[in-house]
């Protein structure tokens, strides 16, 4: 249990994969827009109690982040503070990229996620069903 976090009330390791496209897959992400967009996805986890354990651009036109986070902390909250927050700061100091996406977006509207940890599903359903 070595590799586990504390919380007040619960130890934990829960991180995730997360995947996301800019709008209509337009390769906005390039140069000092990608340099810029991993700075703020560092300091929108700082800010917001969650850790940024990985993320890049790839293609220009797709984003993959690795976090981790408190189990009382949900997916779906943690994507939105991530694209929300990134697209208000990117397109403010890149107004060009507001031109290249017409109609105020970012991001695309949907996500993937995967889990991730140190212990395959097999491992704990091994442990779960050992008698």
């Amino acid at each position: 249990m070595i590799d586990l976090e504390k919380a007040r009330t619960c130890a934990f390791q829960a991180n995730y994969h997360l995947i996301w496209a800019t709008k209509y897959r337009r390769k906005v992400l390039l140069g000092s827009v990608e340099v810029r967009l991993l700075e703020v996805l560092k300091m929108i986890a700082a800010n917001h109690g969650f850790k940024l354990l990985a993320a890049r651009v790839h293609n220009g036109d797709h984003l993959h982040v690795f976090v981790s986070a408190q189990p009382k902390v949900c997916i779906p909250d943690i994507v939105c503070l991530l694209k929300c927050n990134s697209a208000k700061v990117l397109f403010e100091e890149f107004p060009l990229i507001r031109k290249q996406l017409w109609g105020g977006h970012l991001w695309s509207e949907g996500y993937a996620v995967r889990t991730a940890g140190i212990v395959t599903s097999a491992k704990i359903e091994e442990y779960i069903n050992r008698s």
